[in-house]
């Protein structure tokens, strides 16, 4: 033990004598560490938190598909439901939901509350036992019973976390509802969901395979991967297909384990972020061991002398790894306060508000104790990396040999290789970081610039939610005058240009679907309806969102639920179901052949990229407001100035008509669309960062070699300016010792960063992932660097007086 203080001690005493080196040394490790710890943490809290469920890789969402629709994850019919929970062999239990959105009154001010409905068995299959009281019983369900079991949140912020709320009776949409439960604050599913109600499927829906809206959860079956049990769900659901041709025709079945579900859009960004740091790390660890072999280059003839005194060579390789070890944990402690400071700053890649990402909901990125453990083990790592092979060189060094070379001319040509090669190794990781930077970033551009096919400036946006209890959908009129009533408010407003009403606003993650026969065209392959987005507007829709009319007229005032039904389509519907066909005036049934509901086209628009600049445009069937209702609302408001101004007049404007009436969203247009694309700004901003800071450690890491070669050849230089040889020659010799390094380097990582570029193409929008250009620009911008890196110590040997060379030891 007083042996490891003495080492300790010495090597603090050998860190104080070479304060540059130190900082230097430092810095590097508390930016590696720190970069890697912060993205961890974000790796932690989103991919490997601890899930509150019983057997969490067992749970797996079940979703149907239709490949010829173009529907990849969706909804099922209550029919399709009953099929597979009574006829699959891969579930130990399934059960269903639907999202059902309330309004809470007699609690405080009105509140637009996200809720679900539960068959009996979800908390059971997900294995949750509530926090306080209990959950729904199997008669409560088929009784359709007002109960409710609230979200921790909600019981805490709401109800103000009241001890009597069990038994407590609350009003959501106008009806009491009766709170039996409130579960644990861990447990947050779906994700933002508020309060849970009981779900029971009556007769009529059990025979129901048209209409879908039901959300599957399963239980697996012990030993039963996911791919298995989604091969023998569609084997099943062919089957269902074949007794129901009209409605599941293509029908597929796609089964998603319930992590992977969570995690969304953000896997695979944030896997890449983590290899980038551990980049970084890489080359901050190989600039270290340069400057420590250099040092330990310098230092033979001292330990040389100790040897032949008596030092050991394990106490020789102790002292150098504690010197080591001391470098690391002051750098470790550095990242991890700077990690602490990042981790506020990555919260930016989560907009709770925006629902057209599919990426977890995250409020804090806690630094927690396996952070910190992570934190120490990659500290550890670096000791290893950039501290063992100057330790084994010193330990192994020739006393003999050493004490006859002469100067500082003959240095050990195994280091000098190890350094050459750590060098070659960080402009390999740099140019492959810099390469996967620049395909993100013009991807970034490529999204950023595309147009969303409407003007999201000047607009505001204002989400309602109408209770059906006080908007009943038939008949329709208290709807229809709530929207005129506000409407003709909002019109009034200074600084309103025009304003408009929609059911599902873009880039807001809400929607819905319509199936449709065109009249006079036959019925596609395997009778599969056509389908479309089911979009309701008012008349100005049009003109307030900036969306194009290409051909035909929009909707106006007299087309009335007492007037011939209208309807608009977008170019992706007309060019995908009428080929080169002119739509308007065709006549679209939503209905089916006995029960027709006929609806004529009188106008084609342009596409508007409802899901955000990177997604697929679907087919949008556009129909007036007036001559159809709906419940969710966006009101939307193109102002001549700021819209953010407008919010609370906007809002007033609502409360004018209902004052119990929740705005559960107001924000302008141009925030959502630059949120909607947060992902991959965030991606492309950290990418760059690191990439950036790879290449100033790389930089560093070949002037430091470049500067050390020249001290160490500082004679040879000199014998060569005696003997004839030119400055213009000195410099050509030392900038092409560096060139050979950077150009091996450079081929290296154009290799790399080719075949990891493949692992990122799904991850690119617009860009070929060989990129020319983005390789070219990389690869100047790389040797550029490197020129300047070399030229400084190349020109200060280029300058060096001959006579005082040859003097030089």
């Amino acid at each position: 033990m007083n042996g490891l203080l003495q080492d300790v001690r010495y090597a603090l005493r050998q860190l104080r004598k070479s304060p540059g080196f130190t900082a230097v040394a430092v810095i590097t490790l508390a930016l590696g560490i720190g970069a890697n710890t912060a993205i961890f943490s974000v790796v932690n809290t989103v991919l490997l938190a601890h899930l509150p469920y019983k057997d969490v890789d067992r749970l797996t969402m079940v979703w149907g598909s239709n490949p010829s629709r173009g529907d990849r994850m969706s909804t099922i019919s209550p029919g399709d439901f009953t099929d597979w929970k009574n006829k699959n062999d891969v579930f130990e239990d399934i059960a269903a939901s639907f999202d059902h959105e309330v309004t809470l009154t007699g609690a405080g001010e009105p509140k637009f509350i996200i809720g679900y409905n539960f068959t009996p068995n979800y908390f059971r299959i997900l294995g949750v036992a509530p926090g306080l009281g209990r959950t729904f019983t199997d008669d409560e369900a088929t009784n359709e019973a007002n109960v409710v079991v609230l979200s921790d949140k909600t019981w805490r912020t709401t109800f103000q976390g009241d001890p009597q709320i069990l038994g407590r009776s609350i009003t959501l949409d106008a009806k009491p509802y009766t709170v039996i439960g409130v579960m644990p604050p861990d447990f947050n599913y779906p994700p933002q969901t508020e309060l849970w109600m009981p779900l029971a499927l009556t007769p009529t829906a059990l025979v129901d395979y048209e209409h879908h809206f039901v959300h599957v959860i399963g239980r697996l079956k012990d030993r039963l991967s996911a791919a298995e049990a989604q091969t023998r769900m569609i084997s099943l659901e062919r089957q269902i297909a074949a007794a129901h041709p009209d409605t599941d025709a293509g029908n597929e079945v796609v089964v998603e384990p319930l992590r992977q579900q969570l995690t969304g859009d953000i896997r695979m960004p944030l896997l890449v972020l983590l290899g980038a740091v551990g980049f970084v790390l890489c080359i901050a660890c190989a600039n270290i061991a340069s400057l420590l072999l250099a040092r330990a280059a310098s230092q033979r003839k001292e330990v040389s002398i100790r040897v032949s005194l008596g030092a050991g060579r394990l106490r020789l390789l102790r002292q150098s790894l504690a010197e080591s070890f001391l470098l690391a944990m002051i750098g470790g402690v550095l990242g991890v306060l700077l990690a602490f400071w990042c981790t506020h700053l990555l919260l930016g890649i989560f907009p709770n508000n925006v629902a057209n990402l599919s990426i977890p909901k995250v409020e804090s990125i806690p630094i927690n104790v396996s952070v910190l453990w992570f934190a120490f083990g990659i500290t550890l790592f670096t000791v290893m990396v950039f501290g063992g092979a100057p330790a084994m060189q010193t330990a192994r060094a020739n006393a003999n040999e050493v004490l006859k070379e002469s100067g500082r001319s003959l240095i050990g040509a195994r280091s000098a290789r190890l350094r050459r090669a750590l060098v070659v190794a960080e402009f390999t990781l740099s140019l492959v970081l810099l390469s996967g930077a620049g395909l993100f970033v013009k991807s970034f551009r490529v999204v950023s610039s595309g147009d969303l096919g409407f003007r999201p400036d000047h607009v505001l946006a204002l989400e309602v939610f109408l209770p059906g209890s006080h908007y009943p959908e038939a008949p329709p009129d208290k709807r229809q005058a709530f929207v005129n009533g506000v409407l003709s408010r909002l019109q009034t407003l200074p600084g309103v240009q025009s304003a408009a009403a929609t059911n599902f606003l873009p880039l807001t993650g809400f929607w819905g679907t319509v199936d449709f026969l065109i009249e006079g065209h036959p019925l596609p392959k395997a009778d599969i309806k056509p389908m479309a987005d089911n979009r309701m507007i008012t008349p100005a829709y049009f003109s307030t969102m900036g969306v194009a009319l290409l051909r035909g007229r929009g909707f106006a005032d007299s087309d009335r639920s007492d007037s011939e039904k209208v309807a608009v389509v977008n170019s992706t519907l007309a060019a995908r179901y009428f080929g080169g066909e002119n739509p308007l005036g065709k006549v679209v049934n939503l209905g089916s052949a006995e029960h027709p509901d006929r609806w004529r086209i009188v106008g084609l628009v342009s596409d508007v990229k409802a899901f955000g600049p990177d997604q697929p445009v679907h087919a949008d069937l556009y129909r007036p407001l007036s001559q159809i209702s709906f419940p969710l609302l966006a009101f939307t408001v193109r102002t001549t100035g700021d819209p953010s101004a407008l919010i609370k007049s906007s809002e007033q404007a609502i409360w004018d008509v209902d004052k119990d009436q929740p705005v559960f969203d107001a924000l302008p247009m141009s925030r959502l669309a630059a949120q909607s694309v947060t992902l991959r700004r965030a991606s492309a901003l950290l990418l760059t960062g690191f990439s950036a800071l790879a290449l100033v450690l790389t930089a560093v890491g070949l002037y430091g070699i470049t500067a050390y070669t020249v001290a160490q050849r500082t004679q040879e230089i000199g014998i060569r300016m005696a003997l004839g040889a030119r400055r213009a020659d000195v410099l050509r010799l030392i900038l092409g010792q560096g060139t050979r390094l950077v150009l091996l380097g450079e081929v290296l990582g154009i290799i790399g960063a080719l075949a990891l570029a493949r692992l990122i193409t799904s991850l690119l929008y617009g860009v070929r992932a060989n990129d020319p250009f983005v390789f070219a620009s990389v690869g100047t911008v790389l040797a550029l660097v490197a020129l300047a890196a070399c030229y400084i110590p190349a020109r200060r040997a280029a300058k060096a007086d001959p006579i005082v060379a040859l003097r030089y030891e």
